[in-house]
């Protein structure tokens, strides 16, 4: 058995449990006159009421003494003062530091950390001012009136939350939008309607390598640079950076000046705050967010000074560990009654459910009590005529906090007469309901009247303001993050660390790089083979069909693809995923190819041809024989061969062409030889790097099918790897494709490097005939 059931109030509240389990709230009520004013709290401009939960005094006196017990004061002010009470990752969670006011000294290692934290909002304050007063000028000299927030998690959770809250208090000159899925249509939507020029992106990513958030960046650096011309000076017109890594933020083309930082004592989800609200400081102005800092930190001093008995934090906590530890309720709704708070349940299930949804206890031992519940909601009044129903009616206890407001920002008639009037009757409709002998009374039929009977006894908070303020969000979000941290210090568990979130984005590069490389052997369970196969077809032929499009790039031609390589020639139409493939060696010539490929591509149509040729060109005509191949390939002319318009491309060019996501990418086509492309916003250069001097000989020497035959798999690897790392420090890019053949004998590669697939090729080829319109 763990130590905290052990623990004398543990066992006094499971004693006490069974009594408080048969009594109704209905009872509760009659028994105390005075229990709704006893059972109420007040901080921070909120009115708490807890009357209608279903404990009593002795119930409260039990809770209390367990957080004594499980010492909450203790760990509490550990954290207020620096403490490195993250002991997972060795760090202190200072949230409290980013809203103390400049007066304050809270040190971590020693050194007071809130001149700094200052100094950020500081900086954060006249870029919003600039932005706000129309002084930041894009790359035309438009002024910017466009902000999207490019982030994940807690980069994006928070923002979007801040931003909908205090959407009242925001300038309406400005447009803001929020990017976080990786699934591209999240970008698409986000910039659909959007002037380039008008638009700033804030890139917040601590490390600036979060997978989903600089893939979306680098998409919105080629969008920014598609309308800019090209104009790489423009990106520092159009973007900021939320982040600690000068390099990266630089070598993305923002300048250090307008990076902003934030410190390893900041959690993401406890992050809003911090210079990860910039996008909420620009839309309600600087003034507007102090305010809202100002009202963390008066609910922050009241959860450390309060005692427990008062402390509104510590109450909420307890009740949750109440209902989950001995009601054995599975989940927490969270009900705003204000349709700006339309984002907050989202947020709070983040800031709960990472924090406490743990197995083991600080000491790393499994838990054998339950943990953090599932927290859900959606904005009253929506939900009464969705999920109410079975907060009512059905067969699982889910306590429900209602929060409401006794102004509307947007007053007209009765509408928050009638909204306040839900709030108040959904909360005595829960905790006294309906009974059998009422039903009747009311006329309804003996066999109609048990589906009418409410059974009541359900919990629930009401937490009220007298306007949706920022000190009043800012208030709302202290109380939710310390009543976490109660419980977290209950369970005896880190609410700091989130281990559980990095095994499946671990198991996600492994598959994305299998997906990439079809014919890698798979090695998880039949069920995840089975599932990768499917998407390694379907993906294999909406290439093929050339299905993936966007509005601005049509292909109305069918397009033949001939891509030549040193060991097979392959080709493919638009529009049929069939693959055809003859053998080539070094004495294929053109004649030879095309006479054996005419019987196998008998019967498609097509409208023009491109050609995917392993070596150089020149003003898009071969320039030289290929070393792999026959003679006879310089001057050829396939146009009139296959009585078609044709382009011809360098093959790794091809490749690269079909693998390009955005940015600066080098493709690398270990074949039988060493292919070779570059592609910088769009603008693709082949690159003839396979015959430099390379330690003995070449880098095909060393890389190609001659050097894996000559040296074996383990030397070679060992050379492509560091070839790779030679190309990756001279020409910087921003990530690595490696295509050919021979990828497929390298089980793991370099790091800011993925798998190719050959059929990137026909890709390539499919691409080179489309119109930009």
């Amino acid at each position: 058995m763990s130590a905290l059931r052990e623990k004398a109030a543990w066992r006094a509240l499971e004693a006490h449990q069974p009594e408080l389990d048969k009594q109704h709230l209905r009872d509760l009520f009659a028994a105390d006159p005075g229990r709704a004013e006893r059972y109420r709290a007040d901080a921070a401009g909120w009115k708490f009421d807890y009357s209608r939960h279903r404990v009593n005094d002795q119930t409260l006196e039990h809770l209390f003494a367990l957080a004594r017990e499980c010492g909450v004061e203790a760990r509490r002010d550990a954290m207020f003062a620096g403490e490195k009470v993250n002991v997972t990752e060795q760090r202190a969670a200072l949230h409290i530091a980013l809203r103390a006011p400049a007066r304050k000294v809270i040190k971590v290692d020693g050194v007071n950390v809130v001149p700094e934290v200052h100094g950020v909002l500081k900086r954060m304050a006249t870029l919003a001012n600039a932005i706000r007063e129309g002084r930041w000028l894009g790359f035309s000299g438009r002024p910017i009136r466009n902000i999207v927030n490019v982030g994940i998690g807690g980069s994006d959770l928070g923002p979007v939350m801040a931003y909908e809250a205090l959407r009242h208090y925001s300038d309406r000159k400005l447009q803001l939008r929020f990017v976080s899925n990786v699934d591209y249509t999240d970008f698409a939507e986000a910039v659909h309607d959007l002037r380039p020029d008008e638009t700033l992106f804030i890139i917040a990513s601590k490390t600036f390598t979060t997978l989903e958030t600089m893939t979306n960046a680098h998409s919105a650096r080629d969008w920014l640079m598609a309308a800019a011309g090209g104009d790489k000076k423009a990106v520092a017109k159009h973007f900021v950076a939320l982040s600690t890594n000068e390099k990266a933020v630089e070598d993305f083309g923002i300048s250090t000046d307008q990076m902003y930082g934030f410190w390893d004592w900041v959690g993401g989800r406890y992050s809003m705050d911090s210079s990860i609200g910039l996008s909420t400081m620009i839309a309600i102005g600087p003034d507007a967010f102090a305010e809202m800092l100002a009202g963390f930190h008066a609910m922050d001093e009241h959860f450390r000074t309060a005692p427990l008995e008062r402390n509104l934090p510590v109450i909420m906590g307890l009740l949750g560990v109440w209902y989950t530890d001995f009601f054995n309720a599975e989940t927490q709704a969270v009900l705003p009654y204000e349709q700006y708070l339309k984002r907050f349940p989202a947020y709070l299930q983040q800031l709960t459910m990472e924090s406490n949804g743990k197995h083991v206890t600080l000491e790393g031992r499994t838990v054998d009590y339950q943990t953090g519940p599932v927290y859900w909601g959606e904005p009253g009044t929506n939900g009464q005529h969705s999920f109410y129903q079975l907060i009512h009616q059905g067969t699982r206890l889910i306590p429900c906090d209602f929060v409401g407001f006794a102004q509307s920002l947007n007053p007209s008639g009765r509408h928050h007469d009638l909204l306040i009037a839900n709030v108040i009757a959904q909360a005595e409709a829960l905790a006294f309901g309906k009974t059998l002998q009422q039903v009747k009374d009311e006329g309804i039929s003996d066999e109609l009247a048990p589906h009418r009977v409410f059974e009541g006894n359900r919990p629930s908070t009401l937490l009220l303001a007298d306007r949706l303020t920022p000190a009043a969000l800012g208030s709302l979000i202290a109380l939710y993050e310390h009543s976490v941290f109660t419980q977290a210090a209950i369970w005896n568990i880190n609410p700091f660390d989130q281990w559980g979130v990095e095994l499946g984005k671990q198991l996600a590069l492994r598959v994305v790089d299998e997906i990439e490389s079809p014919r890698k052997p798979l090695n998880h369970d039949s069920a995840t083979n089975a599932t990768i196969a499917w998407y390694r077809k379907a993906r294999r032929k909406t290439t093929a069909e050339g299905a993936v499009s966007t509005p601005a790039a049509t292909s109305p031609q069918r397009v033949l693809v001939i891509d030549i390589g040193g060991s097979h020639v392959k080709a493919m139409i638009s529009g049929n995923a069939r693959e055809v493939e003859i053998k080539s060696d070094r004495t294929l010539t053109p004649e030879t190819m095309i006479k054996q490929l005419r019987p196998a591509i008998r019967g498609w149509k097509y409208d023009a041809v491109s050609i995917g040729y392993p070596g150089p060109l020149l003003h898009d005509r071969i320039a030289r024989d290929p070393y792999n191949l026959g003679k006879g390939w310089v001057g050829f002319d396939f146009a009139k061969a296959f009585g078609r318009p044709v382009k011809i491309i360098n093959d790794a060019a091809m490749q690269a062409l079909g693998s390009y996501e955005g940015g600066r990418m080098l493709f690398l086509g270990l074949g039988t030889g060493l292919g070779t492309a570059f592609i910088v916003d769009g603008i693709i250069e082949p690159m003839e790097l396979a015959h430099l001097p390379y330690k003995k000989g070449t880098f095909e020497d060393y890389v190609g099918s001659r050097g894996l035959k000559q040296l074996g798999k383990k030397k070679w690897h060992a050379h492509v790897f560091d070839v790779v790392g030679q190309l990756q420090a001279a020409l910087e890019p921003d990530y690595v494709v490696l295509g050919g053949g021979n990828v497929r004998h390298l089980e793991t590669l370099p790091e800011g490097v993925r798998r190719g697939d050959n059929h990137n090729a026909f890709a390539g080829g499919f691409r080179l005939w489309e119109n930009k319109t």
